[in-house]
């Protein structure tokens, strides 16, 4: 099974006799009584009576015969099942390969050195039924970046569970559910949209601190706490460098690719700003997506009132026709985003952390202490 052959090999460490370390694979069969394996010669009902039978037993493995000399505990962020539940009724959402449920999790403390728990919400990211290689690369490509994030305006990771099928991510649960669909269900004033913005600016500024680019900047991507904190999420696409190329874009929704990106399929830290631009569009846009139909100043290039394709979005991005704000949104962020985010040459973009300065002047906000906690969290 692609599970065991992935990750249940990482549990047991063992040496060879030449004093050198080794990973064995614990398998599984698929038939219809559950065994284990590593020798296919040899099974038994569950890991614990194959563990125990090879402290005492060697491992004829690849033709070497290996002993088993101590385990691989579980992380903090290996979690147990006796300490997860999952309201399968409770469904939040859903990406290309997981369901997202509402769930409990046994969140442990100590004091005075003794060890509590304290049951919390939390949401659970669960593999659909494909369980193949390139599914569970993805899953643990996102759990392994989310361990390295640690930041207000981040999405918290608690952990992943792994020693059973399925695989599970499980993250802080945001009662507000995502931006798009707090925006679509109640009336945000103007100031709490800048704050909204500022919030995600931040969360960010902090991922491209941490040599991270997002690439699927979206307001369905940012979730909202119980107190209106906005949280960058879905880390799915997420890369782990400054600039990234693709031989060619998937996944990704046209509207929201930034012009080198469409011509070069060039991602980085500067295309996110790109995207970012978006981001505070779609928040005075009351959560609606941008590229949807043409606006006044676009009628001419592509056709008025029907929604528009890709090749549409692509033409006016080519011609510099990008989205404009409505009257709502304060005159000096429609033209800051028009003139320095929404621009074809990268280089003239300002880096994320530019465009939180600019966000918190409009509100008067100190960033000194934002500031130092983004370099002391991580």
């Amino acid at each position: 099974m692609d599970t065991a052959r992935s990750f249940y090999g990482d549990l047991d460490e063992v040496k060879q006799k030449e004093n050198m370390d080794m990973h064995v694979c614990i398998e599984e069969t698929n038939g219809r009584w559950t065994s284990f394996f590593v020798e296919r010669r040899i099974k038994f009902p569950s890991i614990d009576e194959l563990i125990t039978y090879y402290r005492s037993n060697p491992i004829c493995y690849q033709n070497i015969r290996v002993f088993l000399t101590r385990p691989i505990l579980l992380q903090d962020w290996e979690l147990r099942k006796d300490g997860l539940e999952v309201i399968k009724s409770r469904k939040l959402g859903e990406g290309a390969y997981g369901e997202v449920y509402l769930g409990k999790w046994a969140q442990p403390f100590s004091v005075d050195q003794k060890e509590f728990h304290k049951w919390c919400d939390v949401a659970v990211k669960t593999l659909k039924k494909d369980d193949s290689r390139a599914a569970l690369f993805e899953i643990m490509h996102e759990a392994r970046l989310q361990l390295q994030l640690r930041h207000k305006n981040v999405l918290a990771f608690r952990g992943v569970f792994l020693l059973k099928k399925p695989i599970m991510l499980v993250s802080e649960f945001c009662e507000n559910g995502s931006l798009k669909d707090y925006l679509q269900k109640n009336k945000v004033t103007v100031d709490e949209k800048l704050r909204f913005c500022l919030g995600s600016s931040c969360g960010l500024e902090y991922i491209h601190f941490k040599g991270l680019i997002h690439r699927d900047l979206a307001t369905r991507n940012i979730l909202v706490s119980e107190d209106k904190t906005p949280k960058i999420a879905d880390f799915g696409l997420a890369k782990h460098a400054s600039s990234y190329k693709m031989r060619r874009i998937s996944k990704i929704p046209v509207r929201y690719l930034a012009p080198e990106t469409l011509t070069s399929f060039v991602y980085s830290t500067k295309t996110d700003v790109y995207t970012f631009g978006l981001v505070i569009w779609e928040i005075f846009a009351n959560g609606n997506e941008p590229y949807t139909k043409a606006q006044p100043h676009q009628e001419g290039v592509v056709p008025k009132n029907v929604a528009l394709k890709a090749s549409h979005i692509r033409e006016l991005i080519k011609k510099e026709l990008f989205v404009r704000f409505n009257q709502e949104t304060p005159l000096a962020l429609q033209q800051y985003v028009a003139t320095r985010l929404f621009v074809t040459d990268d280089k003239k973009r300002p880096n994320i952390a530019e465009v939180t300065t600019f966000l918190a002047d409009m509100l008067k906000v100190d960033l000194t202490k934002m500031r130092f906690s983004l370099k002391v969290q991580g």
